[in-house]
């Protein structure tokens, strides 16, 4: 621990609160973190708030292209010089949630715990590899949950019918600086050998949004409101295409959510083509 604030004082910066900055300083999970990404010379890795480059040094050892993207101008700087002889390393000073992750890219990160969910969609709508991060634990709960459950949410459903997410161990709070209020948990996202498609994808993703906000309610009643907001001179028609398991909404799986918004999507292209 000696070595980061040591580090931190030379630069004159304390770890922010608004950047989320608690750096990961456990060898060990450093390396298991690495070792479940199965690394490569032929890898381009993509590490989102690499801090003081901690994990990104052991990276590039292991990986044939690191892109890490730093928030923090001052750590961005500091890392600019610290790798600006490893042509293997690439540093972009900016916001990882605007960034382009390169297709067929591996994720291998301990990224800031406050941009979590929207971090997890930007993967699931790029063309990555493999993804091995370090979550809060209680998030990596809901991306591993089943229906039925507590944890089950809008974000399992979109997670899950395109990939697979899997908790590998939880990770104390000791092995960051400064410590966490909350354990993180390791986990692995791989793609899916057989997604959900989906009709249509704006559809679909406004359909889970509206329907998990009553998560507790009949699946029926919540439909029924859901269409008639969006569809009043159809929603009776759309209702009545529609297959609505007897179930709670946090009781369906991702598959029959797949298949409610399918089956919307088709009967709103049957209604249009007999307008035309």
């Amino acid at each position: 621990m000696g070595w980061i604030r040591r580090e931190l004082e030379a630069l004159r910066i304390p770890p922010l609160k608004r950047f989320g900055q608690h750096f990961l300083i456990d060898s060990n999970v450093r390396d298991e973190l690495i070792e479940q990404a199965e690394l490569s010379s032929n890898d381009t890795v993509l590490e989102i708030g690499p801090g003081l480059g901690f994990l990104t040094a052991a990276l590039a050892s292991r990986a044939g292209h690191v892109i890490a993207v730093e928030k923090d101008r001052t750590l961005a700087s500091y890392l600019k010089t610290k790798f600006s002889a490893n042509k293997k390393v690439t540093i972009i000073q900016g916001d990882a949630l605007t960034t382009v992750i390169p297709d067929g890219a591996k994720i291998v990160s301990s990224p800031p715990y406050n941009i979590s969910s929207k971090l997890i969609v930007l993967i699931l709508n790029s063309q990555f590899k493999l993804a091995t991060l370090l979550l809060q634990e209680e998030f990596v709960r809901r991306l591993t949950s089943t229906s039925g459950t507590r944890d089950y949410g809008r974000l399992t459903v979109m997670l899950q019918c395109s990939a697979q997410a899997t908790l590998i161990k939880t990770v104390p709070s000791t092995a960051f600086y400064p410590k966490p209020r909350v354990n993180s948990a390791l986990v692995i996202i791989t793609r899916a050998k057989e997604s959900s498609p989906t009709v249509d994808k704006g559809l679909f993703v406004d359909l889970v949004r509206a329907l998990f906000t009553q998560r507790r309610r009949r699946l029926q009643g919540v439909m029924a409101r859901y269409l008639k907001s969006r569809y009043p001179e159809h929603s009776q028609a759309l209702l009545q295409s529609v297959s609505i398991p007897d179930k709670r909404v946090f009781e369906a799986s991702p598959q029959e959510l797949v298949e409610i918004s399918n089956e919307i999507a088709r009967a709103l292209l049957e209604l249009k083509s007999r307008t035309d």
